[in-house]
């Protein structure tokens, strides 16, 4: 058995388990215990998953598997750790901590790596699904240097933590999917049977956040 296998059987029975886990936090009263316990054992999940990601890649170099890996890696940090800065506006021990700067600046500088890599032909996974997974990086990280910089500024609201966070545990969860389905739901065209976990997902996180702020505009005019 080579150093690479038992990494693999790690990152594949983690991933089964976060499929599944990854939908009780949504489906559980949102601060409530069920909520906390499940998100916790989803992030635990996804940490294995993700350190045995980054062995495999530093194994056997694969452009998609570097792209996968940062953003899903970004998104489950940033949407953890935005639960330690709910008011950066009023305290400055909820504003980015260095840990925070290296994560994100590491994040986008894969992106640009990965993108420069499809544009340059050296790209040895899906380009289509890789250059989506590298923008999702860059955006991803670009909007929290930009909250991280600028923590009082636009969009900045009391309840901004709690739509970050909710986007970003998405996020994670429709990355894990992404490869669920890529590698086990082969009846679905490529590059569709990678992409719909994201767009099924993101197309959640908006409606869902939307609904959030009209609901505490309503409560706050009546």
């Amino acid at each position: 058995m080579t150093l690479f296998q038992p990494f693999l059987i790690l990152h594949i029975t983690a991933g089964f388990v976060a499929v599944v886990v990854g939908f009780v936090p949504l489906l559980t009263r949102k601060g409530s215990r069920a909520h906390r316990l499940w998100g916790r054992a989803f992030v635990a999940l996804m940490a294995t998953l993700l350190a045995c990601a980054w062995v495999m890649t530093a194994l056997h170099f694969n452009t998609y598997f570097l792209a996968l890996s940062a953003t899903a890696s970004l998104t489950l940090f940033s949407g953890v750790r935005v639960l330690g800065r709910k008011r950066p506006d009023i305290q400055a021990e909820d504003r980015a901590r260095p840990l925070d700067w290296i994560a994100t600046l590491g994040a986008l500088g894969i992106g640009v790596w990965v993108l420069t890599l499809i544009a340059l032909d050296r790209s040895d996974g899906p380009p289509v699904v890789s250059a989506a997974l590298a923008y999702g990086a860059l955006s991803v990280a670009a909007w929290d240097l930009w909250r991280f910089s600028r923590p009082r500024d636009w969009p900045f609201s009391p309840d901004l933590w709690r739509y970050e966070h909710l986007a970003k545990m998405l996020s994670a969860h429709a990355a894990v999917l992404s490869a669920f389905s890529g590698n086990f739901l082969t009846f679905l065209p490529q590059p569709w049977s990678q992409l719909w976990p994201t767009v099924l997902f993101q197309s959640m996180a908006v409606i869902w956040v939307a609904t959030l702020i009209v609901r505490r505009r309503r409560a706050q005019l009546a």
